[in-house]
């Protein structure tokens, strides 16, 4: 499609209005309008736009030129400017493994919300390089950031699952106790090469991480589960012996 250089210039001088409206209307002109050379223009426009919704109109005109808009994506990651959380935002809706390794150092920024944007992104992307920094905050004390981190593993899914088996057996409980609830999130197909840590953790942890791990367990459709729970419907533990039943009975009822 061709565009008229008229318009687009129209458009890019609207987006320096000081009325958020017209920055808006500019926004979403730049969106369809703009081409792979007007990159650099819109991910200079996302870094300094101080309105949200303008923000995210932004964010998804630079979206939509994702390969020409990248190289300068991550050079705004460089600075220490408040825009790294809206850069992150865009990376992680771009999804592109090249952008992994810039993303890596923001995993551990005393910033909570540039931490949290870059799990998020770290997430999006589904490779297996990102796991070791977001495991490495799994077990956070604040229950806000275990919640963001949470959500960034989950969409990570399998590539994570063989750290958060080995963290099932970590010494601190809250650690293994976190590891539980990300498998829970993630599910089947993806979580069942933790199969054999949580079974473990069912048979042997304390009542507070069991209780979670068997609710990861009851999702896993593999033979090892139904065995697991038939041997904790018969334990001394009233309580686990109960959910197991409960659970057995809902598998039965599910297949």
């Amino acid at each position: 499609m061709t565009t008229s250089p008229a318009r687009l210039e129209e458009a890019l001088r609207a987006a320096f209005s000081s009325d958020p409206s017209v920055r808006q209307e500019a926004a979403l002109r730049l969106g369809t309008l703009a081409d792979a050379a007007s990159a650099p223009q819109l991910v200079a426009l996302l870094v300094s736009e101080p309105d949200f919704y303008v923000r995210e109109t932004l964010t998804w005109a630079v979206v939509n030129q994702a390969q020409a808009a990248l190289p300068h994506l991550l050079a705004a990651l460089e600075g220490g400017e408040p825009s790294r959380v809206q850069v992150l935002h865009a990376l992680s809706k771009i999804r592109d493994p090249r952008a992994v390794a810039h993303v890596l150092p923001l995993a551990d920024d005393p910033d909570d919300a540039v931490a949290a944007k870059a799990w998020w992104a770290l997430g999006r992307t589904g490779t297996p390089e990102a796991a070791p920094a977001l495991l490495a905050h799994l077990g956070d004390p604040d229950e806000a950031r275990r919640r963001e981190l949470t959500r960034a593993l989950e969409q990570l899914g399998e590539p994570a699952v063989p750290g958060l088996a080995a963290r099932l057996r970590d010494g601190d409980a809250l650690t293994r106790r976190h590891a539980a609830e990300v498998l829970t999130v993630i599910g089947d197909p993806g979580a069942r090469g933790a199969t054999v840590a949580l079974v473990g953790a069912v048979e042997h942890d304390d009542k507070e991480v069991a209780l979670v791990a068997v609710e990861a367990l009851a999702r896993l459709d593999v033979p090892e589960v139904d065995e697991a729970l038939e041997r904790l419907r018969g334990s001394g533990d009233r309580w686990l012996a109960i959910i197991a039943d409960w659970l057995l009975s809902d598998r039965a009822d599910r297949a």
